[in-house]
């Protein structure tokens, strides 16, 4: 297993607008192949090297006040740890800043698939892709992470 995995990425802020109305603020890293791409989540590329693109579960609702720290802005490594006594999900795996605030969850789908990883000692490593807000001087409603199945992630801008 690699000591660390280096991603290409390509840095992007700009307004979308979900198909359930409103609109956000995204700025961030996107996850781009050789010739500068943008990967899809579900793209055969990132499932090769075992790489995964996920929100962060419940960080608005249960953990506002870990969003207004700079520790998570977009590049930084955030920390996965196992929860297997939660009482409403075994398979749970919390997001903290590294060595401080819980930030929110890995979603429950894709704890399921890396909970068996990491209690095996299995390393995976997670950093802050992306960042939503209502607009850009308002403060951050919510957290795209990168997973990948190394003991860490280097973003390599392209």
């Amino acid at each position: 297993m690699a000591e660390a995995i280096t991603v290409d990425v390509s840095f992007e802020e700009r307004y979308w607008y979900p198909e359930e109305g409103g609109e956000v603020w995204l700025a961030g890293f996107h996850v781009v192949d050789a010739d500068g791409r943008f990967l899809a989540r579900d793209s055969p590329e990132l499932q090769a090297r075992r790489l995964r693109v996920s929100g962060v579960a419940g960080a608005a609702r249960h953990h506002a006040e870990a969003l207004v720290d700079d520790a998570v802005a977009p590049g930084r490594p955030l920390e996965l740890r196992r929860d297997p006594g939660n009482p409403h999900d075994p398979s749970a795996i919390a997001v903290h800043v590294p060595g401080g605030l819980q930030v929110g969850w890995v979603p429950r789908e894709l704890a399921a698939d890396l909970a068996p990883e990491l209690d095996a000692g299995r390393p995976w490593s997670a950093v802050s892709l992306r960042e939503q807000r209502p607009s850009p001087r308002e403060r951050r409603t919510g957290l795209t992470m990168l997973l990948a199945a190394a003991r860490g992630i280097v973003l390599r801008e392209r």
